[in-house]
């Protein structure tokens, strides 16, 4: 029996292999061997995302070399400044483009945002994908991508690493974005509540609104673009920033513009600044629309929405550089540390309001959750914290008898690292 198996294995060994040459390998892209392409946050950087900085600190995530891709086994060998992957799906040549002013391949952004999807949670994959397909100069340019094409790139990349977190991330992605603060405000409208949302299913940007002529006046177009437009509830939600609509000639626009649309039997509601950055005033905005407007119940079954209402409000406030980043060429430590005061007051306040939100957990029975548990017992504990400090919520709990110039001079004195997220005073 012994003697049949070593006979017969032998036989095996001493075949020839049959339709390639041993050692080679079978190219999964045949048209892009050779071929090196700038991918991931590389080629994010080199097609220029709308509004991007404000919300993703893109040197940090790209890090210090170029992310190149390779589809041909050979050519995997890595470079001088270069962070060479390999790719051995097959990917469709329509997704590496050809830039004649640098001379090199560059991953579409379709497949770029695929590439980077697994590198990001839901939410920042969700605002990637709508930064994406963001108007980069108003509303009559020309966007870089839609969903449906990064829908259909992500569908025909099977077996692609992060395929699945960018397929969850573009069912609540959509067009026709035009600042970066309307990205976010989109999501705290229209996520389920699992993400931290208000559950706004089908809500959509800049929706182009054609009045009727009768209703037209003089010198007026008869199109107007809401800001957030729910089309099957008739709602138009306007968002009425400091910035565009802090004017006086501004603020009467706006106006006439709601008295149009409320002829097209459209319900006009404003959303302040404040409604957006305060979660109390959030809350009152949201039970306002949801009741009185739309005339649902809210009821909050998802467990995670406080976490993930955490997650939102952080990217709505903070800025992706650190203050400390951005002063430190200045030589400005005081400004910094002021800032970093202000910054951890507020984040005090929105922790409170954030966990009040609708009654709370415990409203709803879900306090027993471990994330929300912690959370209110992190809260307790704060509180009795600022009882025994006898100071109020928000107040700052360090005053400085020196400037914090002294400071710096003593951290680098002692070879420390950065002060940023340290008490300084």
């Amino acid at each position: 029996m012994n003697r049949t198996q070593t006979v017969g294995s032998a036989r095996f060994n001493n075949k020839k292999p049959v339709g390639r040459v041993a050692g080679k390998r079978k190219h999964a892209n045949p048209k892009l061997a050779g071929i090196r392409c700038v991918s991931g946050w590389s080629a994010l950087m080199f097609w220029q995302v709308p509004f991007i900085d404000a919300h993703f600190n893109l040197p940090a995530l790209a890090g210090p070399k170029e992310h190149m891709t390779v589809f041909n086994y050979a050519d995997r060998y890595q470079n001088k400044g270069h962070q060479v992957h390999y790719c051995k799906l097959r990917v469709p040549p329509k997704y590496v483009i050809y830039n004649a002013e640098r001379g090199v391949y560059v991953a579409s952004p379709e497949l770029a945002f695929l590439q980077v999807a697994q590198d990001l949670d839901i939410l920042g994959a969700i605002l990637l994908a709508i930064l994406l397909c963001a108007f980069p100069d108003g509303l009559y340019s020309q966007p870089l991508t839609t969903v449906k094409k990064l829908f259909d790139c992500a569908q025909r990349m099977s077996g692609h690493r992060g395929r699945r977190r960018a397929l969850r991330a573009l069912r609540y992605a959509a067009d026709r974005c035009n600042s970066p603060r309307e990205a976010i405000v989109f999501m705290l409208l229209s996520l389920p509540n699992a993400l931290g949302g208000l559950n706004l299913r089908g809500l959509r940007f800049n929706h182009k609104i054609v009045l009727k002529q009768a209703d037209v006046g003089a010198g007026e177009s008869g199109v107007f673009y809401g800001d957030f437009v729910l089309p099957s509830e008739r709602l138009v939600i306007e968002y009425d920033g400091i910035t565009h609509h802090g004017s006086k000639e501004a603020q009467i626009a706006d106006s006439r513009r709601a008295l149009r649309l409320s002829r097209e039997n459209f319900a006009v509601v404003s959303m302040t600044t404040l409604h957006a950055e305060n979660p109390s005033d959030f809350e009152l905005f949201a039970r306002d629309l949801l009741c009185r407007k739309l005339g649902r119940r809210i009821r909050i079954r998802a467990r995670g929405f406080w976490k993930l209402r955490h997650a939102l409000q952080d990217m709505l406030m903070d800025s992706t550089l650190s203050e400390w980043t951005r002063y430190e060429g200045h030589g400005d430590p005081d400004r910094y540390t002021a800032r970093y005061e202000r910054r951890q007051s507020r984040r005090e306040l929105e922790r409170i309001q954030i966990m009040n939100l609708f009654d709370g957990p415990r409203r709803w029975g879900l306090d027993m959750w471990p994330w929300n548990r912690s959370a209110l017992h992190f809260l307790e504990m704060e509180e009795r914290q600022r009882r025994a400090e006898g100071r109020r919520a928000g107040e700052r709990r360090y005053m400085r008898s020196f400037p914090a110039r002294q400071i710096l001079s003593e951290v680098r004195a002692r070879d420390a690292t950065s002060i940023y997220g340290r008490a300084l005073c």
